[in-house]
Parts: structure tokens; sequence; C-alpha cells
């Protein structure tokens, strides 16, 4: 897989998108994400590793899912970034 290719990955248009944003509903995500079960497993991916976070709200009818990027998502995002900065130098 080429740089490039890697750099328009779904993690990281997620990780992007989160980075601008800060604090997004599923919907917002599922517009970025078109393919609901590769959102699915992507946000599931970016989850487990610790990039961003999830909140529910079940006081609210239809219940509300929310997604922020942590503080590592932050770190990372930047330094992708930094790479695709690089590349178009290149």
């Amino acid at each position: 897989m080429s740089i490039k290719k890697l750099l328009n990955s779904p993690s990281l248009l997620i990780l992007n998108f989160l980075y601008h944003m800060k604090t997004v509903r599923h919907r917002d995500l599922a517009r970025l994400i078109t393919s609901r079960g590769t959102l699915s497993l992507t946000l599931n991916s970016l989850l487990d590793e610790g990039l961003i976070s999830r909140h529910v709200n079940t006081e609210t009818t239809p219940i509300q899912t929310y997604y922020a990027i942590t503080e590592k998502g932050k770190k990372v995002t930047e330094k992708l970034e930094e790479i695709k900065i690089l590349l178009e130098e290149a």
C-alpha cells in the first residue's frame, strides 16, 4: 500500500474529521464514510486503539451517539499531517 493511499484510508479520514470538528454525532461520520460496515469496523478499531472516544446519550429519543478525538488521537493526527505535507513537497 502506498503512503498516499494509507493517508486517505477511512481511519485517517475519521481522525482528521474529528481533529477539526472536536465532537460529532454518528450520523455525521456516516456521511463521511458511506459504507456502514467500513464505518463500524473503523470506529471499533479507533476506539480499541484509544484514538477516539464514544459517548452515548440514552436520555434522548432516539439515543444519540457522539465521538470525539482523544489526546493520543490528536498527536497521531498531527504527525500524519506532517507526513502529508512532506509528501506534497516532494
